[in-house]
């Protein structure tokens, strides 16, 4: 019984044994030939297809590799090696690994293969392969993949890759199916302990990895749920572009030198009547200018509209000439410029009122990395000044003058009625920050506004503001022949300067740079409700207290243009009747346009808001 026992526990240490020689620690540097584990006690049988792939993927004088499965299975074990096509030779080495995975130098010096550090489950592995400075000839990956210690494939082959000099150019025909060296059933088992992974855009694969990628709204690229997106893709000596947006009629890419429409070159594809149309054409100012198709400079691959998406895909040659210019993608950066509309024209596109963004910096688009989104912090700024201007100091300011003349009339502040220091002081305000938000947005654009409602509006908001002072500086003394005709043009100008800028405020919400959501309209109807009721509330006190007043008691320095009452000795002043309601009012009114104008600033100052919050509810997650 004792000799038993112990012939027992060798049989299992060496079966433990043999479990742990094959796997944890990566594939030995004798694999670098034949790519063989050295699992013991597994056996060779019969030829299936594998369920893994190798993907390369061009970019300049390197490939990026993704090991992983269309079906979603996990992995092991891997080692993979790149070897001429031709003599077998190793070629290149391999750079940007993963945690999980190290290399293996088949050559010493020299990083020739990769292989696994661990037997963890793996998805999807990537890494970096750099051709030799020098080289010319077509490659193949080839590759063993373990999924699990006693089944796995060798020598799967990626397709070939042709390298000319650090120019690469993936094949499309994949190469012929390799050997399964398995002693398990086929890999659709059905007890595969783990789920597939779920089915995505295959828009978004290889983003930031093989190809750049830039969308609008902002972080749209990681959410994979843009309006309208660009990829690029370097291969060979062409670059691939894909486009893709929602609700559209076209989309387009152009390129720029800097992150403003003007002087680029564009390429759109418009969906004509349920067929995709690729044309070129030229932003010349803020207009766009059809251009005729150049020869051997862009070609429609593939194209697709589905589920409201409009989608393609064409190639544009490393160099062409558009207006006179060279457009040298290999060696110039570039800013891109994405937007999308829904209205066509006879020769062209219309209005990109879907969508419209582009990246804040030019970089070489074979450069693989994050692409930035163009700042619009101007923008921001000239939203919020207005705001706090017209939702918020003027709206204070011009209901004190309105309502609040035989209001706290027994002190005075800098020796004026309290009613007049207070509107000055707000009036100033809203004309200091309009005229500073005129000036931003013109610093920002540059020249006049494609938003022609809106910025008509607002000019005619700043014109009217503008003389404002200067009017009121001019005005007669009280009791003078014109000063009633002052009281009206001076609350004319006022008045008409606020409903400009309310109905402007609308406006730019329709505004693509502005990325607010049309819920803000609803926001902007509640302040117009709020602003109207309190002023007919103020308007039925003032009829209550001039019926209950025999004289209105006013000695201020701009006389009431109603002239309910008549001047009296200033030593005879009182508060009208009701200025117990009307101060209660005025409270009531001040902080509820204090919560108007905040919320409508951080709107606008967070834009996108739902992005901003999104972001803000993970961190306090994660927090």
């Amino acid at each position: 019984m004792k000799y038993l026992m112990k012939g027992t526990i060798l049989i299992f240490l060496s079966v433990l044994s043999m479990r742990t020689m094959g796997l944890p620690n990566g594939a030995p540097v004798d694999s670098c030939q034949d790519l063989l584990p050295r699992h013991p006690g597994v056996t060779k049988q019969e030829t299936q297809p594998p369920p893994y792939q190798v993907l390369p993927a061009a970019g300049q004088g390197r490939v990026r590799l993704i090991l992983g499965s269309p079906h979603g299975l996990a992995y092991e074990g891997f080692m993979i090696v790149a070897r001429d096509s031709e003599t077998g030779e190793f070629v290149g080495e391999f750079a940007n690994l993963p945690d999980s995975a190290k290399i293996v130098e088949c050559t010493p010096g020299v990083k020739n293969a990769v292989t696994h550090t661990n037997t963890s489950k793996k998805h999807n592995l990537e890494f970096d392969w750099e051709a030799p400075m020098d080289y010319e000839g077509t490659i193949v990956f080839k590759s063993t993949i373990a999924q699990d210690y006693s089944t796995y494939w060798v020598e799967v082959e990626s397709p070939q890759v042709n390298v000319r000099k650090r120019s690469i150019d993936v094949l499309t025909s994949s190469t012929s199916i390799t050997t399964l060296r398995t002693t398990t059933p086929p890999y659709y088992s059905p007890t595969v302990d783990y789920e597939p992974t779920k089915t995505e855009d295959p828009f978004y694969t290889g983003c930031g990895s093989t190809k750049n990628c830039f969308g609008t709204p902002s972080g749209c690229i990681e959410e994979k749920n843009c309006i309208a997106a660009v990829t690029v893709l370097v291969h060979g000596e062409r670059y691939l572009f894909e486009l893709q947006a929602r609700d559209s009629k076209y989309v387009a890419v152009g390129l720029s030198d800097d992150s403003k429409m003007g002087d680029d070159s564009v390429v759109e594809c418009m969906n004509e009547e349920g067929e995709i149309g690729l044309y070129m054409s030229w932003n010349s100012g803020k207009s766009n200018i059809r251009q005729p198709m150049q020869e051997g400079a862009v070609g429609l691959e593939a194209s697709s509209i589905k589920d409201d998406i409009i989608s393609c895909k064409f190639w544009r040659e490393k160099m062409t000439v558009v207006q006179g210019r060279e457009y040298d993608l290999v060696n110039t950066p570039y800013n891109l410029l994405v937007a999308s509309g829904k209205s066509l024209k006879s020769n062209g596109i219309g209005y990109h009122d879907t969508a419209r963004d582009a990246t804040g910096g030019a970089k070489l688009l074979s450069d693989v990395g994050d692409f930035t989104t163009a700042s619009n912090i101007l923008i921001r700024v000239h939203g919020a000044l207005m705001l706090a201007s017209w939702i918020g100091t003027a709206s204070i300011g011009m209901l004190l003058a309105r309502y609040y003349r035989q209001t706290w009339v027994s002190s005075q502040l800098c020796g004026k009625d309290h009613w007049f220091a207070w509107h000055r002081f707000f009036m100033i305000l809203t004309w200091s920050m309009t005229i500073a938000a005129f000036v931003i947005i013109f610093v920002e654009l540059g020249e006049w506004s494609s938003e022609t409602i809106h910025a008509s509006l607002g000019l005619a908001t700043t014109i009217l503001v503008f003389i404002q002072p200067f009017m009121a500086a001019a005005r007669p003394h009280p009791g003078a022949p014109r000063r009633s005709l002052f009281n009206w043009v001076h609350w004319f100008v006022g008045n008409a300067a606020h409903i400009c800028s309310i109905i402007a405020m609308f406006f730019a919400v329709r505004v693509n740079k502005a990325k607010l959501p049309e819920w803000v309209d609803w926001i902007l109807a509640a302040y117009v409700v709020f602003h109207i009721l309190t002023h007919l509330i103020l308007t039925f006190v003032g009829c209550a207290s001039d019926r209950q007043a025999s004289q209105r008691v006013n000695s201020f320095p701009m006389k009431d243009m109603h002239s309910r009452g008549s001047m009296v000795h200033p030593d005879a002043r009182q508060d009208a009747p009701h200025a117990g309601i009307r101060k209660f009012i005025f409270g009531i009114y001040f902080v509820v346009i204090i919560l108007f104008a905040a919320a409508l600033i951080v709107i606008t100052v967070l834009a996108p808001i739902e992005e901003s919050w999104t972001t803000f509810t993970k961190t306090i997650k994660n927090y």
